[in-house]
């Protein structure tokens, strides 16, 4: 997993512009992706409050950008806008996407089976064999995050996480 690309070109203006837009409206910009086949740019926001966004929050946003999709040189003319709130199960994919996790449970999808990045772990073959697991989320530094899987705890660098996401408990909803 590659934390905190660089932005360049066009996605490094959208997201000048984005953020600018969703803070002037009291908002965080959680994440964006513009997809430059079919010239989609989505955009996940939250209330720095409640961590989510509601459709009013998302209104506010989608209606604050349309003069800039409508008058700016560089915008893409078929440019398909989507605004919503990361949701329960967002993506983790930056530094502070993971800070933002701390001590919540993730699910991590890993580049190899757990038993082959700890062959000293005592866990069922089931989990050693598993290339997903749910952890809680302990630390974050740089280079790598601490978790606990089963009452132990592991260190775990990102070149080993294909992806990430929240891992909500409905109970708490």
């Amino acid at each position: 997993m590659v934390l905190n690309k660089e932005r360049t070109g066009v996605d490094k203006k959208f997201f000048e512009l984005c953020s600018r837009i969703v803070h002037e409206e009291n908002l965080d910009l959680y994440d964006l992706e513009y997809i430059h086949g079919s010239h989609q740019l989505r955009i996940y926001i939250q209330d720095p409050e409640t961590g989510t966004a509601v459709l009013d929050d998302c209104i506010k946003i989608d209606r604050a950008m349309t003069p800039f999709i409508d008058n700016e040189e560089w915008m893409p003319a078929e440019l398909t806008l989507e605004v919503s709130s990361p949701g329960l199960y967002r993506q983790i994919r930056s530094l502070e996407h993971f800070k933002s996790a701390i001590d919540q449970k993730v699910k991590l999808v890993l580049t190899k089976k757990l038993g082959d990045l700890y062959p000293e772990l005592e866990l069922s073959k089931k989990e050693l064999s598993a290339k997903s697991v749910i952890v809680k989320l302990l630390e974050v530094t740089d280079e790598e995050i601490s978790i606990e899987i089963e009452n132990k705890k592991l260190t775990m660098k990102y070149d080993w996480i294909k992806k990430a996401n929240l891992e909500t408990e409905l109970d708490n909803y």
